[in-house]
């Protein structure tokens, strides 16, 4: 149970209470007991302390004067004294998740071979050493230079009457070059949390203990802090090492990709929509799953892939060629000499004139109603006139292409696990562009198989596109789609 106060919501310090560590309620005395809620109050972070003397930090406040509720919190790990949550040097998961990516005991332990029968003695296993399994890597997340890894902690319990001879935790975590401010909690945990959804391929991730630490006088790491951030509830995680990355797929990658996949976010990219909340949900196609997961791909070609200028020699010349003829024309109604700073002036002269013009037809109308209706055509057509370039189909298809290495044995293995036939020469990426076209227009057909076999194609290139973004090779890439589609 946590109980304290909480200042800056109130100009009163304000008490609180929350008996299961997730929902919070307000104690109010007799005096306000009637009083109306106020306006409602959001604070990224509110400062308090609980009544046994541990300092206690709010994220994500909401406040209206009767009720409370956060994204998560943090309080000091000892009380005497506590720390003052101002900075950390590491902050540590451990869980279920990460359980599985690092391997857990079957990561740690190795057999002795020394040659006795098993029917006389059972087998012998020992620990490896803690440089053979502790990995340590660089990265740079939004410009914070950190380490991320995996270490273990194993407690030995031999008391009698118990079974467990060694607990085995492998243990996340970020260390940073530099002291990080108690405000950066929140961030970090969002870094771990995109990047196990990831390597899981399952949304319904969850922490069994946060922990924030200080380096002391000897350079060695102090837990200061406990960690608790809310979570929807998405099912039990039942992910095993079949199904999820692991850290031998991915190697020395480790640092290279957990930055990438932690800077989604702050690059507005985070659109992950087509990652399954669970197990249930993996197993399930629907119109809304198969439209997300398009979307998704597009978003990921167009941030991944070649646009058709740089690709496509005939597309490159006609859309020089229309610039070429818009250019040349307005340089003779204007009688001036063409230069390589008129013509790209020229071009965004001719942008805002429309623009303009637009608007000024737009200014002429009586009605609201045709007046934005002007201004979203006219907007409609000059970034069509910029994002011309692979329509869905041709993205599908050139993934297929250009990969065909790493998908072609998957694409087999599929087929006949789903008993579809390709015979001929099916294309996969009209099929898949008509339905997400049908189910964007609102008249989508029914779902078939083959429906269900390029939106499952479509997720596992998602997956080789970010993959190979980061460097990590054909071939572990190929063992990784494998596992977890």
């Amino acid at each position: 149970m946590l109980e304290g106060y909480l200042s800056g919501l109130e100009e009163n310090e304000i008490r609180f209470i929350s008996e299961n560590h997730e929902s919070f309620r307000v104690i109010v005395d007799e005096e306000h007991f009637f009083c109306l809620q106020h306006e409602r109050i959001e604070k990224d972070i509110v400062e308090g302390y609980l009544f046994n003397n541990r300092n206690f930090k709010m994220f994500g406040c909401i406040y209206n004067g009767r009720s409370l509720s956060c994204k998560g919190y943090v309080y000091s790990s000892s009380n005497n004294p506590p720390d003052a949550l101002l900075q950390f040097d590491r902050i540590m998961f451990t869980g279920k998740p990460i359980d599985v990516f690092a391997g857990g005991s079957a990561s740690v332990m190795k057999r002795i071979n020394d040659g006795i029968d098993w029917s006389k003695r059972a087998y012998a296993k020992e620990p490896q050493y803690w440089n053979e399994i502790n990995i340590k890597y660089p990265a740079k997340v939004n410009g914070v230079l950190c380490e991320v890894g995996i270490d273990y902690a194993i407690f030995y319990n031999l008391r009698w009457g118990e079974r467990n001879i060694g607990t085995c935790t492998p243990r996340f975590y970020i260390d940073f070059k530099e002291p990080a401010g108690i405000e950066m909690i929140p961030e970090c945990y969002l870094w771990v949390y995109d990047f196990m959804k990831f390597l899981s391929f399952r949304r319904n991730i969850k922490f069994d203990e946060i922990k924030i630490y200080k380096r002391n006088e000897d350079e060695k790491f102090e837990k200061t802090g406990i960690v608790h951030f809310r979570t929807i509830d998405r099912g039990e995680y039942t992910n095993i090492d079949m199904n999820t990355i692991l850290t031998r797929d991915i190697g020395d990658k480790f640092g290279e990709l957990f930055q990438y996949i932690a800077e989604r976010r702050q690059r507005d990219t985070s659109d992950e929509l087509f990652v399954p909340d669970n197990d249930t949900e993996y197993k399930e196609l629907s119109h809304t799953s198969f439209l997300e997961c398009a979307l998704s791909f597009e978003g990921e070609y167009d941030r991944t892939q070649e646009t058709k200028m740089e690709t496509n020699a005939v597309f490159q010349q006609i859309k020089q060629l229309a610039n070429e003829i818009v250019i040349n024309e307005s340089c003779k109604l204007a009688d001036q000499d063409e230069s390589d700073v008129l013509r790209g002036e020229l071009l965004e002269c001719i942008r805002k004139s429309f623009q303009s013009a637009a608007e000024e037809l737009g200014e002429q109308q009586t009605s609201g109603k045709k007046k934005n209706k002007i201004t979203k055509y006219a907007k409609k057509l000059l970034d069509d006139l910029d994002k011309s370039d692979f329509s869905l189909e041709e993205q599908f298809n050139n993934v297929l292409k250009k990969y065909a290495g790493i998908l072609n044995d998957y694409k087999k293995m599929l087929a006949q696990r789903m008993k579809i036939s390709l015979e001929g020469k099916t294309n996969l990426g009209q099929i898949f562009s008509n339905m997400r076209n049908d189910i964007g227009h609102g008249h989508p057909k029914d779902l078939e198989d083959i429906h269900a076999y390029t939106y499952q194609l479509a997720r596992c290139m998602i997956y080789v596109m970010i993959l190979d973004n980061t460097g990590i090779s054909h071939d572990a890439i190929k063992r990784i789609i494998h596992k977890i589609f």
